[in-house]
């Protein structure tokens, strides 16, 4: 809710295309920042579960089906950098449509984010529902950039409807792949290790956050529509990927457990 909001303030700068209305913004996240923090110091601690005495420590960093999983979803995050980077310098750069609508996409995917997260996350419970998730977030996720391609060039009446179009279906992948990630992440983690698990899982999140801008400007911006069918198709790999991944996890723990 607090990204819809922002979106609607950060379209007033986009729209006043002012130093002073720009500057303004950015004091004005400062602040929110800062809020968030308050809030935060306010929550409960949750006490830890004990770990076994014997074994190595960190064992979320010798789990190589966790890390290949890791790697393969952080890659696919990179289809944040689409909406928040490649998409907004595509809509002023290369597309007719107005700039204010680069706030309207934002508007449609938090809200929709707000609306459908935890419908989008049922069935993704047990780490085969999360795989499947996963291979259908990549499949969306690929026709959200055939649209976002083909807005380019056409006229201003048909680029809206494409470019929000794009939007819509971008975010149905979106809440696809943050379940599954969620199921896949906790479902291999040991309860004892769930803090290791998440940090490494974080890791492979930051890992797509860190080349996102580059990938997504050089290919949907750089290369035009070539670019965008690309990532598409790369997009699309990923997530036919992370069901065979998941399943190599789940026989690795039943192997753990049956040696225990």
């Amino acid at each position: 809710m607090g990204i819809s909001v922002g979106a609607v303030v950060a379209g007033v700068g986009l729209a006043a295309d002012t130093r002073a209305a720009y500057v303004a913004l950015i004091l004005l996240d400062c602040v929110t920042y800062l809020v968030a923090a308050a809030i935060l110091l306010r929550l409960p601690e949750v006490p830890p579960v004990p770990a076994p005495t014997h074994g190595p420590r960190l064992i979320a960093l010798r789990d190589r089906p966790f890390l290949a999983f890791t790697v393969l979803d952080g890659l696919m995050s990179m289809h944040f950098g689409l909406l928040n980077i490649a998409l907004p310098l595509w809509i002023a750069g290369h597309t007719r449509a107005p700039h204010w609508l680069i706030s309207g996409c934002m508007l449609v995917n938090t809200v929709m984010v707000v609306l459908f997260q935890v419908r989008a996350s049922r069935g993704t419970e047990d780490l085969a529902g999360a795989g499947r998730a996963a291979r259908r977030a990549g499949a969306v996720i690929a026709v959200a950039c055939v649209l976002f391609a083909a807005s380019g060039g056409v006229p201003a009446p048909v680029a809206v409807p494409l470019l929000l179009g794009g939007a819509l279906v971008h975010v149905v992948g979106e809440l696809w792949h943050a379940a599954a990630g969620w199921g896949v992440s906790f479902g291999l983690a040991p309860a004892h290790a769930q803090g290791q698990y998440q940090g490494a899982y974080a890791m492979g999140m930051q890992l797509g956050s860190m080349v996102a801008p580059v990938v997504v400007t050089t290919l949907a911006v750089g290369w035009g529509v070539p670019g965008w069918l690309l990532l598409g198709g790369l997009f699309l790999l990923l997530g036919v990927l992370v069901p065979p991944v998941v399943r190599w996890a789940g026989r690795t723990r039943e192997e753990q457990l049956v040696a225990a």
